[in-house]
């Protein structure tokens, strides 16, 4: 196939698709974006450039053959590709009005950007998530929506730093990880774009300060980290999206103290409430299939009463429950008071898309694609707003039983269907701020996935290989 959007070979083009990478220089970072967003056909066309590297830029440019102008000498250029980098801009700010008026000179910018950048083209903007004080303040996200309302957003690629930020540096009871991410947004003009701006209300300025009278944090958690879960049992790969005991033992040893109380709505096959109980947790949940709640008992029984007795397994103390039910109908009643959840919904209806190739592997060996056939099940609501308020509302109905300064981790990914990209988790994100204090996000990259060439010598398109753990406290 031959390669229309830039001068890359399908080996070079490749790498770049992956959603997340490890940040080694500006020179790099920059170097990429701009050799796969420059034409494959030497043109008259710029690319515009706002930020503080314009003579790193500018050699990188020259070395590519195309002209570079900055926000200040744009005019009526034609440009085939713009980046805007904020993130020394944003990096110490004090209060939300700084913020407020960087974006208003932002989108002002990307307003006209839009105008004269060539279609089809991308427009990149840099830029991290912050604290403000000790709130913090997803400002990646409301420029995503914002900017998102005149351009299509395309993607988002975690960029993942080795730099450290101790607990102190803030409040020693605020959890902050201890590696560095930033956002490199994607937004794209095409015939789905509006070139108008709209704003984007949302409840993310709202944020609360966290209780600071609960645990201090331990650290164990990084913004960022790679997890290669053991290969799945044959039990629990009748599910189709379980995700790792691993993960949950990670944030259990973050969140949590022994004997404290682990929760998950959406139990699956348990792997949280397995990961608990082998941590000296008490694990407790629902499931909504009486099939897979069935596997997860069974787990759970074996941790806690083995049939096979020997020196390396010896019954525990801890207790659990997990009803099979829907966990839009919990009650007080159900659960002892909960300190932790942790969970990993579904991704809207994404398993009853057809022609994945996961699913085709599943039909081929005889397993279940979805979670169920129950109507009531979230994973088979087709309108993306009503799952996104019915998910929203099994969390409201849970933190009724929770203590307190307890937390939640919900594991997620934004999803891309049909063309378009749903930014799920700052979606949900944004529901669950009207009751919950969102803490840092961090990413469970994936590295053991094979790349697939989506778009090849047409577009941009990301291989989506890092999940969000967003992080909650219960005021």
């Amino acid at each position: 196939m031959k390669n229309r959007f830039n001068r890359l070979t399908s080996k070079e083009w490749l790498p770049f698709q992956k959603s997340w990478f490890k940040y080694d220089s500006e020179e790099k970072l920059l170097t990429e974006n701009i050799r796969f967003f420059v034409r494959e056909e030497v043109t008259e066309e710029k690319i515009l450039y706002h930020g503080p590297n314009l003579d790193l830029v500018s050699s990188i440019c020259q070395e590519n053959n195309v002209d570079v102008i900055t926000g200040q000498d744009f005019h009526d250029d034609v440009l085939q590709y713009a980046i805007i980098d904020l993130r020394n801009t944003l990096g110490n700010i004090g209060q939300i009005s700084e913020y407020q008026s960087i974006k208003d000179e932002t989108i002002k910018l990307s307003e006209k950007i839009f105008k004269t950048l060539a279609h089809r083209r991308f427009l990149t903007v840099l830029i991290p998530n912050v604290f403000i004080g000790h709130k913090y303040m997803p400002l990646a996200w409301d420029l995503a929506w914002q900017i998102g309302s005149m351009y299509s957003l395309k993607d988002e690629k975690i960029a993942c730093t080795n730099d450290t930020m101790t607990t102190s540096s803030v409040n020693p009871h605020t959890f902050i990880p201890n590696n560095k991410t930033f956002y490199c947004l994607y937004f794209r003009k095409d015939e789905n774009s509006s070139g108008v701006y709209k704003e984007k209300v949302h409840q993310l300025f709202e944020n609360k300060e966290p209780k600071s009278d609960k645990n201090k944090f331990n650290g164990s958690i990084p913004g960022w980290f790679i997890l290669k879960p053991q290969p799945r049992k044959k039990n629990e790969i009748l599910h189709p999206a379980k995700y790792p005991e691993e993960l949950v033992t990670m944030f259990i040893n973050e969140f949590t103290e022994e004997n404290d109380n682990v929760f998950d709505p959406m139990s699956g096959t348990g792997s949280t409430q397995v990961a608990s109980l082998k941590s000296g947790r008490n694990a407790f949940g629902t499931e909504l299939s009486p099939f897979f709640a069935e596997i997860a008992n069974g787990r759970c029984n074996e941790i806690v009463q083995p049939t096979q007795k020997d020196l390396f397994q010896a019954p525990i103390d801890q207790k659990f429950i997990l009803l099979n039910k829907d966990a839009r109908e919990i009650t007080i009643n159900d659960f002892p008071l909960i300190d932790y959840l942790i969970t990993s919904p579904p991704y809207w209806d994404m398993l009853n898309m057809k022609g994945a190739e996961n699913q085709a592997k599943r039909v081929e060996k005889g397993l279940q694609t979805n979670y169920s056939d129950n109507t009531e099940d979230l994973g088979n609501i087709a309108d993306y707003q009503q799952f996104i308020t019915d998910l929203s509302n099994v969390y409201f109905n849970i933190i009724d039983i929770m203590k307190s300064g307890s937390y939640l981790t919900i594991v997620v990914k934004n999803i891309k269907k049909k063309g378009k990209n749903y930014p799920f988790a700052w979606d949900l994100s944004d529901m669950l701020m009207r009751k919950l204090t969102l803490l840092p996000e961090t990413f469970w990259c994936q590295d053991d996935i094979n790349l697939a060439p989506y778009g090849y010598g047409n577009t941009f398109v990301s291989n989506t290989f890092h999940q969000y753990c967003l992080n909650f406290q219960k005021p």
